[in-house]
């Protein structure tokens, strides 16, 4: 039994020990990659680097104040006790967050007209 243990030890060992050694690493693998723009043959990206004028602060500022004053009165009513000053305000800054974020994203999406003049 125990020669069959050792003899499978031995059969299994060098091949183990050859399936974890490392292949060797081309020459090439240690430069750093050319950069994009040598790379493809422009002098400059061709992409537009004009991001256009959008609608999203004043959305922004609009969806705040709206949802801002409707969640600070929401916010009043739940009160209980004779003063409710830092319930209005609070429901006022949490809905004005979540106003502004809408109002935003919705404004960002229409552009605005850009108006040259000749």
């Amino acid at each position: 039994m125990f020669r069959i243990l050792v003899l499978s030890a031995v059969l299994v060992v060098p091949t183990s020990l050859a399936g974890q050694r490392l292949t060797p690493v081309p020459s090439y693998a240690g430069a750093p990659p050319p950069s994009l723009a040598r790379a493809a043959g422009f002098d400059r990206t061709p992409f537009s680097t004009e991001i256009p004028h959008t609608y999203w602060l004043e959305g922004g500022i609009i969806g705040g104040g709206s949802v801002g004053v409707v969640s600070a009165l929401y916010f009043r009513g739940l009160g209980e006790s004779g003063d409710r000053t830092a319930g209005t305000i609070a429901g006022f800054v949490f809905g004005g967050v979540v106003g502004f974020t809408a109002g935003a994203l919705i404004g960002g999406q229409f552009h605005k007209s850009s108006h040259t003049r000749p």
